[in-house]
């Protein structure tokens, strides 16, 4: 055996013995030799490529490959989805991105009954494929029953976990094998997990569904607290029963609230067990799967050393983490508290490579961590989006932080526009407002009604003010405001009307409660978009509907000086927010103005990283605050002892050259589904216009901006925790953002905009009117159709 094998076994140990979706990024100079893993007495495969994999990822599609005695077989496309507990298995997706390129992710599935021998050469065989690609593909490691969101997403139909294997004495199910029944839960909505439960109505409940098979005949027996979505991947797993087990001859019959007496008494006879009123009520165990956060107080960054000649591990500091802790030199672990990540330097040394995996294993032993706890292997360079959204701070180099711009701003890949044509991202991030991708249009169309709402503290009534419209209108902190535009997009054809909630910082809880219902209403009535925004952090379509004149301040009579700050990329988005007024609010990045009285006198305060542009706007908005005032302009540096004074004296403030951004990440899709009181959310991979569940509410995390998709069959109670979803979610999830800084749209079923739909790889605004409905899909089963093809659409 090679010593390069001998490599690869060692390091590929480790990975075996560690329970849980590993996923990592393989370079071949990460590995040093070590003892080999144990293979049964069998020689462990050797460099030579297998055979196996001759034509191994050449186009885009889904490849198995199961274990039988040590080596790799092709799967047949016929049993795709169906995992046998004893075996392991190979699984290569290969998907052509937006440029034409091939891009890969490389599975190795292990079984809850299968042999570390065969473990052990499924990932041996995981890196010659890996090899075969030139170690461009992700890695992954899965195990039964806590697999990945990834990996689930491949299989339509689910996956299925048939008892048996290869290396078991276990025998297969035989096909149209007669005698035996057997009873399947169907669990999971878009990603389906069907298993094997016991032959009683005790394994069953009214909330999820479950497949009879007896041989000639496949009941699906629907629960009746079923959701639309619950029932189709339940009839489509019995046909899939029907084609992979029986081929095909079987007849798949339903049983659900529309069937008979006589119906539903004859599927508890052929289970031997129970009656209908004797199933279980919905059971309230969450989903396999569930997307859960952790304590964000619990995350830590470790770094990985051994610079003063032994590897020693040293905590660097816990949230915030920001990008520039992290060193090419090194290795580092990021403890998550619900998962690990080992990041690995492009210069780190080999020593710090290799053992840095070794770490992240004693951290699930000191920790407790549950065995199957996920550990991700990342190399720098090529992190995801859910590494890099545990840091405050995170810009990408090169091309890739264009590419997330441009989808940002909704330039799509055949737009003529190339990366010089686009704004200036940092100072776009900086003073263009937030929420840069949300623009329905380029504000230049009119508000239509500004509503404000306000009350006072320790007092229950509300009070509603229509404002008159004015280009020069303040928005007051201490209110909230209701605010109507009538959009209309010319490049795309779009129109249509938004109706913002703004937020003062100072305004009180009834006010905001107060506002968004009747918002809500509004939006209802009028098939509009809910945006929900705050004070000083507004979307830069909400500053630009202002036309360049939007002032924010605390009160409407102030009694006391009063310092702005004054932002904006062009004329369209000027925006002068008041800030506390205070030394400690400056920031040598912008540019402000001090309103003292009674002398009426205005400074300008020019920091010295702030644009020119801001500058001139400033001087222009401010230079007629007072009919009979003075205006004087001062530069950081030369400030005059009355303007210290007017700020408490000068004091402690930010004097960085440049605003570090936040980070910029692809949108991230969540399947939000409430339980009783609780609320629980789900991350969909490689999301498409299919995985929006018409049944449930759906969240996109686009950065700056929350999308809540409502599906049409939604409840009123779902749409009415809507804000609450966003804010659960936004208070779980591992990044600096609070409510206060992120903008909450919602978006209805049916009326979606471009700046929604843009995130998805392709839209079809028909999609849910050519869908078939239950009863349709039913019907085909009972025909006993072996078209499955539009269910794997649903």
């Amino acid at each position: 055996m090679t010593a390069k094998m001998a490599v690869i076994c060692s390091f590929l140990a480790v990975l075996v013995l560690l329970p849980g979706g590993l996923t990592f990024r393989k370079q071949s100079n990460l590995i040093q030799p070590q003892p080999q893993i144990q293979t049964g007495g069998k020689a462990p495969p050797n460099r030579v490529m297998n055979p196996a994999f001759a034509n191994a990822g050449r186009t885009p599609g889904l490849e198995i490959w199961r274990i039988e005695n040590f080596e790799p077989v092709a799967y047949q496309k016929s049993n795709y989805g169906k995992f046998y507990t004893g075996d392991s298995f190979i699984v290569l997706n290969t998907i052509e991105r937006k440029d034409k390129q091939l891009a890969w992710d490389i599975h190795f599935w292990l079984g809850s009954d299968t042999s570390t021998d065969e473990a052990g050469a499924a990932a041996i065989y995981t890196v010659q494929l890996d090899d075969l690609l030139n170690g461009a593909p992700v890695q992954h490691r899965e195990v039964q029953d806590h697999e990945s969101q990834l990996f689930l997403s491949y299989f339509k139909n689910g996956v299925r976990y048939e008892q048996g294997g290869v290396g078991t004495g276990f025998k297969h199910v035989q096909t149209n094998a007669a005698g035996e029944k057997r009873l399947f839960q169907v669990k999971g909505k878009r990603n389906v997990r069907v298993r094997q439960v016991n032959l009683s109505v005790s394994s069953m409940n009214k909330g999820d569904c479950f497949i009879l098979d007896a041989g000639n005949q496949i009941l699906v027996y629907v629960g009746p607290q079923a959701k639309r979505v619950e029932k189709l991947k339940a009839i489509s797993a019995a046909n899939q029963i029907r084609d992979q087990d029986h081929n095909g001859r079987a007849r798949v019959d339903i049983v659900d609230e529309f069937s008979t007496d006589v119906d539903k008494h004859h599927f508890f006879t052929t289970l031997g067990s129970g009656s209908p009123g004797q199933v279980p009520e919905e059971s309230s165990e969450q989903e396999d799967g569930a997307f859960e956060t952790a304590d964000a107080n619990s995350v830590t960054l470790y770094k990985v050393s051994d610079a003063k000649g032994g590897l020693k591990i040293d905590s660097i500091s816990t949230k915030p983490l920001r990008q520039e802790m992290l060193d090419t030199n090194d290795c580092f672990i990021l403890d998550t508290g619900s998962g690990i990540y080992v990041w690995v330097g492009r210069r780190a040394t080999q020593a710090e490579k290799t053992d840095a995996m070794n770490k992240a294993q004693e951290f699930l032993r000191t920790k407790k961590y549950p065995a199957w706890t996920q550990v991700h292997r990342v190399i720098e360079g090529s992190e995801p989006a859910p590494f890099k959204q545990y840091f405050a701070t995170w810009r990408d180099a090169g091309m890739a932080h264009t590419r997330l711009v441009r989808s940002a701003m909704g330039y799509d890949s055949d737009d003529s526009s190339d990366s010089t044509e686009l704004p200036d991202v940092e100072n776009l991030k900086k003073s263009g407002g937030s929420a840069i991708g949300f623009m329905p249009d380029n504000g230049e169309n009119e508000m239509i009604e500004v509503v404000q709402y306000v009350s006072r503290q320790g007092r229950e009534e509300t009070i509603r003010n229509l404002i008159k419209l004015e280009s020069n209108m303040p928005l007051l902190g201490f209110a909230s405001y209701v605010i109507t535009y009538k959009y209309n997009n010319n490049k795309n054809g779009e129109s249509g009307i938004i109706i913002y909630v703004w937020e003062g910082a100072k305004a009180t809880n009834a006010a905001k409660e107060r506002a968004f219902e009747d918002a809500m209403s509004l939006a209802m009535e009028r098939d509009a978009i809910l945006v929900r925004t705050t004070q000083n952090h507004e979307p830069r379509h909400f500053l630009k509907m202002f036309k360049g004149k939007l002032v924010t301040m605390y009160t409407a009579v102030p009694m006391k000086p009063q310092l702005y700050r004054i932002r904006g990329t062009d004329v369209s988005d000027v925006h002068a927010s008041e800030v506390v007024t205070d030394s400690s609010s400056l920031a040598s990045k912008d540019v402000f103005a001090l309103v003292t009285m009674p002398e009426h006198r205005v400074y300008i305060w020019i920091g010295l990283g702030a644009s020119d542009f801001e500058k001139n706007m400033a001087k222009e908005r401010f230079a007629h605050y007072w009919s009979d005032g003075v205006v004087e302009v001062i530069e950081e540096g030369a400030e005059p002892d009355a303007f210290w004074d007017a700020l408490h004296g000068e004091g402690i403030y930010d004097r960085s050259m440049s605003d570090v951004t936040k980070p910029l990440l692809e949108p991230r899709l969540f399947h939000c589904r409430l339980h009783g009181k609780r609320f629980q959310v789900e991350e969909i991979t490689h999301f498409e216009q299919a995985d929006l569940d018409t049944n449930d509410i759906m969240l996109i995390d686009a950065g700056d901006e929350i999308y809540m998709w409502v599906g049409s069959s939604a409840t009123a109670e779902e749409n009415g925790r809507l804000l609450e979803m966003a804010e659960k979610y936004i208070r779980d999830e591992p990044t600096e953002r609070t409510m206060d800084t992120v903008t909450v749209i919602r978006i209805v079923q049916g009326n979606e905009p471009r700046v929604f739909t843009r995130m998805f790889p392709s839209w079809d605004s028909d999609y849910w009117q050519v869908t078939p409905s239950y009863e349709e899909i039913a019907k085909q089963a009972l025909e006993g159709s072996n078209d499955i093809d539009v269910l794997n659409e649903v």
